[in-house]
């Protein structure tokens, strides 16, 4: 069974769900990434490597992340810090805007109460945000520990999801960002990433960048355009799924990743991964939330294959 370590911070999510009711559930990108990721593939082990509190609200998410069979050998405690919190409003386009309580979360100690093991993984897996809440001292323990999945044989995996808040400014983020695309086997790119911090206004500037820097597999998520796919000298393009109402693009992209991934460990090549990523995602955008419930999203990816 192939193993994946995957780390980054799960927080308390609030949604609106009218003028006066909020709906409480627990997500953040790498997570999502992993529910996404378990679900669509049962033979795959999946632990998160996270963070939390002492607080009732750190057991809920215990108990979401056995749910959803996500290992949490790899989920330390925290004694004085709780989860974060963001909440979250949807326009009628299903686009969002989000308010963030996360500075001081429990998460944003993780590699100070890491204790320097991830039993042989097979696939490790992190994101720019997964960076950003980090110090500078735990972002160089971060990279020692990347190394040595790669030194054991594994391969490592990184999405920029760049947010500028989470940074002291672009330059900051481009230097931990370009030395993390420096460490990775297969990465996923955004458009409106590259635009915000490079400045890249197309998918062959996209590439070049984070081909110079090493990685081998480029998977470039570019909204509605596609799926640009970059394997050595093969270049395809995969078209995104049509979605009849587009109810709340949350997780969009994360859920891509989880789909992308189980596929490609599963054994399947890169045009089905894109093909099978683009069906998750398209299946997390037609419901409100980062995580769907389990029944309407099985229930909605049979419907589209």
């Amino acid at each position: 069974m192939s193993k994946i370590v995957i780390f980054g911070e799960c927080m308390v999510e609030l949604v609106n769900r009218d003028a006066d009711t909020l709906s409480k559930g627990y997500a953040g990108d790498t997570y999502n990434t992993a529910v996404y990721l378990k679900r669509c593939a049962h033979d795959i082990s999946v632990s998160y490597l996270t963070a939390i509190g002492a607080d009732f609200l750190s057991d809920e998410l215990l108990f979401k992340m056995g749910e959803e069979e996500i290992n949490t050998d790899q989920v330390y405690r925290s004694n004085d810090r709780n989860l974060g919190l963001y909440m979250v409003r949807t326009d009628k386009h299903g686009e969002r805007t989000f308010a963030y309580w996360r500075a001081n979360s429990a998460a944003t100690q993780t590699m100070n109460l890491f204790n320097g093991s991830l039993n042989n993984a097979d696939v490790f897996y992190f994101s720019g945000i997964s960076l950003a809440i980090l110090d500078d001292a735990q972002r160089l323990k971060l990279f020692d520990l990347v190394d040595s999945v790669r030194a054991a044989g594994g391969k490592v995996v990184f999405d920029p999801n760049y947010r500028p808040r989470l940074w002291k400014d672009q330059q900051e983020a481009q230097t931990w960002i370009d030395k993390a695309y420096g460490h990775a086997d297969i990465a996923f790119p955004g458009g409106d990433d590259h635009l915000a911090l490079y400045g890249h206004t197309d998918v062959d500037a996209i590439h070049a960048h984070v081909a110079a820097l090493g990685v081998a597999e480029i998977i470039v998520k570019n909204g509605a355009v596609g799926v640009h796919i970059y394997q050595g000298k093969t270049h395809c393009i995969v078209p995104v799924e049509r979605v009849e109402q587009v109810v709340d693009t949350t997780a969009a992209g994360d859920a891509f990743n989880g789909g992308y991934l189980s596929a490609r460990l599963s054994g399947k090549d890169v045009t089905d991964s894109a093909s099978f990523g683009a069906k998750v995602a398209a299946t997390v955008i037609s419901y409100p939330g980062a995580i769907v419930e389990k029944e309407a999203f099985f229930k909605h990816i049979a419907a589209l294959s």
